[in-house]
């Protein structure tokens, strides 16, 4: 919906001038600039809209009846004409039709538990002038960025790291967090920039009388370990969820368009969607590759009678899309699904759309993952358990990494997610590392910390909970999730209705056993039925994923070229020889390259893209 900025500065003196980084995030929020500074100069807030809820009167910041809270927001809070109704009746003036007007009256009632009252993918700044607080919010999965540092004694936030580096951020590698990513992925309170932090998930900041505070107010809490099954009546409580979060995610003052794939879960999405309202949909094409799902999704189109689009991403390697995609998300791309991505939320932004539906959480909430359904055969099966955890003696005995180590000495076992981040990143990659930097880290365990820290979150709970609490809580907020700034960078903003907590509450209720009973993702498959085409219905899964481009020869020999050039010159990861050497067998190859080389050469490349974009060292 927005861009947001944020700063609090104990010395006051603040002018609407040192909010200038919101400029930066004009590509958030195209139709209008909005900055404000309170009386004192202490604190500034600032927005870039992009209208969708409230297009005539919804300009930020929000405020409640007295100005005495204001706040600016970055999302939808969903169900809120409800919630603008019963703060009417318990005396609320609301002056705007906007739906993040809500989070000010809201705060005014109950500043401790405001939050729990707001449904959605949001972040959010807000200024309480009477306690002279700043509050800062972020979503309870994540969808919503929301990233801050210190600069010059001032704490700045904002919706993308760009903002924090245009108002005076060091720009330099975390090299910690890099080699966090490397093996699990980094924590959800950093980022891949040295002193720049995220808001977790599910996590309120508060500066008040100058100390800084982040604490939880929400955590994927799933249930003590069982292994029977469900109440009959599951299917109905998903499908009934399932069915509200769409409904809400369709209202906004602007038309709704929609992804669709081939898969279950946008195939089901989009179903309950196009039962209600004319949809256009949008599916990504990679032509003459089996794994193209096209043809599934046209045809589940025409079933559905939404007006559907398709966009080819053309087998092309290290493009403007690619360059522009890397410095959008302000991530490490691992293969084209990130180009492809952002090629999406151009042809939506094309097609005059600025809202869109999306299937993302599936895959989370009802085990659709390999790696996690693996996890659940141990969850199910204590006899499984036994014999897995008797061939991690061998693991452990072996050159592996600290993570996988201590991951198993402090859960028993070895998430499936976690085991295939080793053996398709981590140990091919090392052999690209400086010596020094491998050195430095060998013994860093990427997940203790998180594990320690857990609050009782992993205690007693099976291994497929525990696994997955881990991947939300890391890969799947920091790089999955992080599509948000490539739709965003065409001032698209995708909702997802799988990723609703109420939703979440349903799913995450159900036992291991459950979910590894029939195909993969059986609850979630029946529930949807009415909705689903027989192909979709039958389809197995399949994941999105680009498929590694024919073109790697030259997208190496490009890569070489800007090695040569000093595009990894200062860089504190890669060793050079060992970079040229690969390169050099890449585009001495014939055949196009495997998923675990593509993957390297996406690494290589976001880095030289990043380093060069930001200006890092």
């Amino acid at each position: 919906m927005c861009g947001i900025v944020a700063i609090w500065s104990p010395d006051a003196g603040l002018a609407p001038a040192d909010l200038g980084p919101i400029e930066v995030l004009r590509h958030r929020g195209p139709d209008s600039v909005a900055r404000w500074v309170s009386a004192t100069g202490e604190v500034g807030l600032a927005q870039s809209r992009l209208a969708v809820v409230g297009i005539a009167n919804g300009d930020q910041p929000v405020r409640n009846t007295d100005g005495s809270v204001r706040a600016v927001v970055n999302g939808e809070f969903y169900g809120y004409r409800q919630v603008r109704r019963d703060l009417a009746r318990r005396g609320h003036h609301l002056a705007t039709e906007s739906d993040s007007e809500i989070a000010a009256h809201l705060y005014e009632e109950d500043p401790d538990r405001f939050v729990t009252a707001l449904r959605g993918e949001f972040a959010l700044v807000l200024w309480d002038e009477i306690r002279q607080r700043l509050t800062a919010v972020r979503d309870r999965f994540g969808v919503k960025p929301l990233f801050y540092t210190w600069i010059d004694g001032r704490l700045v936030l904002a919706s993308e790291v760009k903002a924090l580096f245009a108002a005076g951020a060091v720009r330099r590698w975390d090299e910690e967090s890099f080699h966090d990513y490397l093996h699990a992925c980094f924590g959800p309170d950093r980022s891949l920039f040295a002193g720049i932090h995220q808001l977790p998930p599910g996590a309120m900041l508060r500066v008040e009388r100058g100390s800084l505070r982040v604490s939880q107010y929400w955590e994927p809490n799933f249930p003590e370990w069982s292994t029977g099954h469900a109440t009959e009546d599951a299917h109905e409580a998903v499908r009934d969820a399932v069915e509200e979060a769409v409904r809400l995610r369709l209202v906004a003052d602007v038309p709704v368009g929609a992804h669709l794939s081939g898969g279950l879960d946008s195939s089901s999405v989009v179903g309950v969607a196009a039962a209600q309202i004319p949809l256009r949909t949008f599916t990504i094409r990679f032509p003459l590759d089996p794994r193209d799902e096209g043809a599934t999704a046209a045809r589940t189109a025409a079933a559905l009678g939404t007006h559907h689009h398709e966009i080819a991403v053309p087998d092309k390697v290290f493009t403007a899309a690619t360059v522009a995609a890397v410095t959008a998300g302000e991530m490490l791309q691992e293969n084209g699904h990130g180009t492809a991505r952002l090629a999406q939320s151009t042809a939506i932004h094309e097609a005059g759309l600025r809202v869109a539906l999306s299937g993302e959480g599936g895959d989370e909430l009802f085990a659709g993952y390999d790696h996690l359904r693996a996890d659940l055969r141990l969850s199910a099966s204590p006899e499984a358990l036994v014999r897995a955890r008797r061939a991690y003696r061998s693991l452990a005995a072996g050159p592996v990494s600290a993570t996988l180590t201590g991951t198993l000495s402090r859960l028993g076992f070895v998430p499936g997610w976690l085991i295939n981040r080793a053996m398709h990143t981590a140990l091919p990659v090392a052999a690209l590392l400086r010596p020094d930097f491998a050195a430095r880290f060998a013994g860093r365990d990427s997940l203790g910390a998180l594990i320690d820290g857990a609050h009782g979150q992993l205690d007693g709970r099976s291994p497929a909970h525990q696994s997955l609490y881990l991947f939300l809580r890391t890969w799947f907020c920091n790089y999955i999730l992080a599509a948000e700034r490539l739709d965003m960078a065409r001032a698209v903003e995708v909702r997802l209705p799988l990723l609703d907590h109420h939703l979440f509450e349903v799913a995450r209720a159900l036992p291991p056993a459950e979910l590894l009973r029939g195909d993969t993702k059986r609850v979630l498959r029946e529930a949807m039925r009415g909705y689903l085409t027989d192909e979709v219905f039958r389809a197995p899964k399949r994941p999105f994923y680009a498929p590694p481009g024919a073109g790697a020869t030259r997208l190496a020999a490009v890569l070489r070229q800007r090695v040569d050039d000093g595009a990894l010159a200062d860089n504190p990861f890669f060793d050079l020889r060992a970079v040229r050497a690969f390169l050099a067998r890449i585009e001495s190859g014939t055949t196009a390259p495997t998923e675990v080389e593509d993957r390297m050469l996406h690494l290589l490349s976001s880095v030289t893209i990043l380093q060069s974009a930001y200006a890092l060292r």
